[in-house]
């Protein structure tokens, strides 16, 4: 039997699902520093190395039925001319409601000098939707069937960058598409993503890189994330952002070998009044990048 806190917050969940979304529906990640991808196609072309990155985060630890992502993304040189293609999918799972994303891209980078380059990206993808409600407790029938439907939706993505800085520009879920009569009651929203980074080498051992990310969804507020991180003997990344939901982040990034990386971040509120309906957030990351050649060369990225 599920609890009252339980099915209370289900039922808000669901009930939310029949008013035109105003928060923003895709998930938050606190690493999206050096996974790129999960929030700009183009980034995959700004590597010249191919990538397999996998992410778990577990946010509001202790309330019930709180989001849990999941997420796996891969991308690889197509050629020397600057092309690469990928692939991305994501779960996320609140209460009984859960929400599969897979995505297929492409991107291309072109040298507008011999240290600045531009990358463009699309994707293009489906959505899955589901709504167990038979595990909710209630007799209204509105809520005691179960549903599935889907969505297709399209993206685009720039990236403007060099050694030093990074710019990029994007809309994962520009424009989205029901499939079949179901009943939909899930209205998509445009979001959209601006993303600045500037990496200043203090001395051999260390490198400072501020950076901001400006995330908007269509018809709500602009939110921020600020994040400073500092890169230690080429080998350790240590990280905090401030985020426009009043959430400290801390984070840790560690290379394991020349292909390795392992990430885990810590999110907590510090609004006395978020801190009475939330709890903290963990997310960790797993990179593998690589070369399809023996001699191809792993060079660590920054951006």
């Amino acid at each position: 039997m599920i609890d009252k806190k339980k099915f209370l917050f289900g039922l808000l969940v669901t009930a939310a699902c029949y008013i035109p979304a105003r928060a923003q529906q895709s998930p938050i990640y606190s690493q999206y520093m050096l996974n790129g991808l999960v929030i700009n196609p183009a980034y995959a072309a700004t590597d010249e190395s191919a990538s397999l990155t996998v992410v778990g985060r577990n946010q509001w630890v202790g309330v019930d039925g709180a989001p849990k992502t999941a997420t796996v993304n891969f991308y690889t040189p197509l050629n020397e001319k600057g092309t690469s293609v990928g692939f991305s999918a994501m779960k996320e799972s609140i209460t009984v409601q859960s929400r599969t994303d897979y995505n297929l891209l492409a991107a291309q980078k072109v040298s507008l000098s011999e240290t600045v380059h531009l990358a463009l990206g699309l994707q293009a993808g489906m959505s899955q939707y589901k709504e167990n409600n038979s595990e909710l407790i209630t007799t209204d029938p509105t809520f005691a069937t179960n549903l599935a439907y889907w969505k297709t939706q399209v993206g685009f993505g720039f990236s403007l960058y060099s050694e030093n800085f990074y710019l990029g520009l994007s809309a994962p879920a520009f424009k989205s598409f029901d499939l079949g009569n179901s009943v939909n009651k899930v209205k998509s929203i445009s979001h959209y993503y601006l993303q600045a980074a500037y990496a200043a080498r203090v001395n051999d051992d260390f490198l400072v890189k501020p950076s901001i990310l400006l995330r908007q969804a269509q018809g709500s507020g602009m939110q921020y994330d600020i994040n400073t991180s500092v890169l230690i003997k080429e080998v350790l990344w240590l990280g905090a952002s401030w985020r426009s939901e009043k959430t400290v982040t801390g984070l840790v990034q560690v290379r394991l070998g020349t292909g390795f990386q392992l990430g885990y971040s810590y999110d907590t509120p510090m609004s006395s009044n978020l801190k009475g309906a939330q709890s903290v957030s963990h997310e960790l990351m797993l990179n593998y990048r690589f070369g399809w050649s023996s001699d191809h060369e792993i060079i660590p990225r920054v951006f």
